[in-house]
């Protein structure tokens, strides 16, 4: 017998099985995960003679066997670029918009009308790209690119690309990497050089750089990488090579219209973990006095020894430092192994590589800082600053006071004020030095008068205590003579550090090659010609990276 509670746990399976099947039924095909191979990807790119910039011409067909696309998004080698013209095959005008984000450069093309499987769609995107022409510093007088057609998560059945050289370049001037499949001279062109290479069946995310450089009285502007400058900073990176030109490009699509991005632009405050020797050039130290807070660094490290101060300053490397790397005990910053370099055989500093060494430090800090809150960072490591004096101050014993002073001695040195200050500290009590030698070394080297790397506290004549009054006037004093001394031809020091360049220099502009799409090889002929140098690259040159498919 079906009693009526019975038929109720029924009717609730039922009416859930219902629901079920109508959910199941209505998801969108849009919500399937896409997939689709290229056709065909041809870049054509026009060097510009003028302002270091190209402009890149990207023709591609795209077929979709899963899914829906809505929009494409197509890499591009740099942020600083200007977006032509989109079309499709029927002519019409596609609308596109910055998707730059973070590390990422990119166009997006929005379809005229979303393709869906077993459908295809063909669209070139035109655009101008700045800052791509760099001195090539392996081959002396030339100046050159490397580009990366875009990559995908999907095969990729022909890839043309295309250069078309300044008027003027030949054959017989150029170098490129890998060897070009075809070198001619294109009537449509003004007759200029057109470099062509052309690889078919390309698999996921496969890459294919080509390269190429020429002299440099063929352009009017190109870009110089700094010297000195260590892009290993934040593992941020090591790029030396000609890295500009990545682009990455990634479909996605969504169910119902479409998301204008949203910009947000705000600062990620406080800039911590820098080192006293970084804070001194944000602080606005001159050159010399950070050249000095650099010394000191180096004698707290033992990497160094002062063996006269006037009329210039001269240095000894301490054995284990001769390589100028430092050791696994005491490993050596960017700045410090930069400034051991720049130690001559004589003991003097070389003043252009010392130079250098400030760049180095300053390009660095700079880079740290950016996307941080500047005026916030100041005060904080002003803080850092004014606690360490504290520090010292409200020490108990003489012996704590000493310690902190040692410990704390290049932050200390970055009070504008510092004279005065450790006056104040030590006037009524004494110093009590450390038995060491890092930075004894006016007046009161006779503590290790033949310092080593790795003094023996046993053995080791504990040095003497040194008056308060006496203590502060000698460190003053030192302090002031190294930055006076430094360096023998301060003028040379000063005009060899070269001005920072603006921190954002957008350069392109609207492309000249609107209409154009052909990427063909033309002539039969293909020759094989020298290797291109890595180093024309951009010295900030990034690489992108392929999104993932939403």
């Amino acid at each position: 017998m079906v009693t009526k509670k019975l038929v109720q746990r029924a009717l609730l399976l039922l009416t859930v099985l219902s629901v079920t099947l109508i959910m199941f039924n209505s998801i969108p095909v849009e919500a399937q995960n896409i997939e689709y191979y290229l056709n065909n990807e041809y870049a054509k790119i026009w060097i510009n003679q003028t302002d270091g910039t190209i402009d890149l011409l990207y023709n591609i067909t795209i077929t979709c066997t899963q899914g829906v696309i809505h929009y494409i998004r197509v890499g591009q080698p740099k942020g600083d670029f200007t977006i032509g013209p989109t079309k499709d095959e029927e002519g019409r005008i596609l609308s596109t918009l910055d998707a730059s984000s973070g590390e990422y450069y990119g166009v997006r093309v929005n379809l005229y009308t979303p393709i869906s499987a077993g459908q295809s769609v063909w669209f070139t995107l035109l655009t101008n790209v700045g800052h791509m022409i760099w001195e090539d510093e392996d081959n002396p007088g030339n100046v050159g690119m490397q580009f990366i057609p875009c990559w995908w998560d999907a095969p990729v059945d022909e890839l043309r690309l295309a250069v078309v050289l300044p008027e003027g370049v030949t054959k017989e001037n150029v170098k490129c990497t890998p060897d070009w499949d075809n070198a001619y001279k294109d009537p449509d062109e003004e007759n200029r050089l057109v470099i062509y290479w052309e690889k078919h069946n390309l698999q996921e995310n496969e890459k294919f750089p080509c390269g190429v450089s020429f002299p440099k009285e063929y352009v009017e502007y190109y870009d110089v990488r700094r010297k000195g400058i260590d892009w290993s900073i934040a593992g941020w990176v090591v790029l030396g090579v000609l890295a500009i030109g990545v682009c990455s490009v990634v479909i996605v699509f969504r169910k119902r219209g479409y998301l204008n991005p949203i910009l947000r632009i705000e600062t990620l405050g406080v800039r911590r973990g820098l080192t006293a020797v970084e804070a001194s050039y944000l602080l606005d130290f001159p050159p010399t006095k950070i050249v000095t807070e650099i010394l000191y660094s180096l004698l707290m490290k033992k990497a160094v020894w002062v063996k006269a101060t006037t009329p210039a300053l001269k240095l000894e490397v301490m054995k284990p430092f001769k390589d100028e790397t430092g050791t696994y005990e005491t490993p050596l910053r960017y700045y410090e192994k930069s400034s051991l370099k720049a130690i001559k055989k004589n003991g003097t500093l070389d003043e252009v590589k010392l130079a250098e060494t400030i760049m180095q430090l300053r390009d660095t800090v700079e880079d740290k800082l950016r996307g941080y809150c500047r005026q916030d960072t100041i005060a904080y490591y002003k803080n850092i600053v004014a606690k360490a004096w504290q520090q010292v101050r409200q020490a108990g014993t003489p012996e704590i006071a000493s310690k902190a002073y040692n410990e704390n001695l290049l932050w200390l040195l970055l009070d504008k004020n510092f004279e005065s200050q450790t006056k104040g500290a030590f006037s009524d009590r004494v110093f009590r030095p450390e038995i060491d030698w890092w930075w004894y070394w006016y007046g009161y080297t006779y503590y290790y008068p033949k310092p080593t790397y790795k003094p023996v506290p046993a053995t080791a004549k504990p040095p003497p205590t040194i008056p308060g009054a006496e203590f502060a006037n000698n460190i003053v004093t030192s302090i002031e003579k190294t930055a006076n001394n430094v360096v023998a031809n301060i003028e040379k020091f000063a005009n060899s550090i070269l001005p920072a360049p603006p921190p954002s220099q957008h350069t392109s502009r609207a492309p000249a090659h609107d209409g154009a799409s052909c990427v063909c090889a033309c002539a039969s002929c293909a020759c094989v010609c020298a290797c291109v140098s890595c180093a024309c690259a951009c010295a900030s040159g990034g690489v992108g990276i392929a999104e993932g498919r939403k």
